[in-house]
């Protein structure tokens, strides 16, 4: 069964993170909170360049969409924007 991902955006990029634990790799067109194979959480892109929360609203509104990041946004080997 083929599976087509539509961004939201026209320009959107599929982001693709690799799991630093069980190497799982996640696509979507938002930065995965969680790895869809272990369950293992993620920080955001620029974490800690970005004002930290205090609320668990305001953390989920850290993680990007894909129009919204850059090449030089992402850990290269761990996250691909394509």
């Amino acid at each position: 069964m083929k599976v087509e991902l539509k961004g939201q955006f026209k320009n959107d990029k599929l982001i693709i993170k690799k799991c630093h634990v069980c190497g799982h790799m996640n696509e979507s067109h938002q930065e995965p909170q969680k790895c869809n194979g272990c369950k293992k959480s993620f920080l955001p892109v620029n974490y800690f360049s970005k004002v930290h929360s205090k609320s668990q609203a305001e953390y989920e509104k850290l993680f990007a969409f894909g129009h919204e990041m850059h090449d030089d946004d992402v850990i290269k080997g761990l996250t691909v924007l394509w």
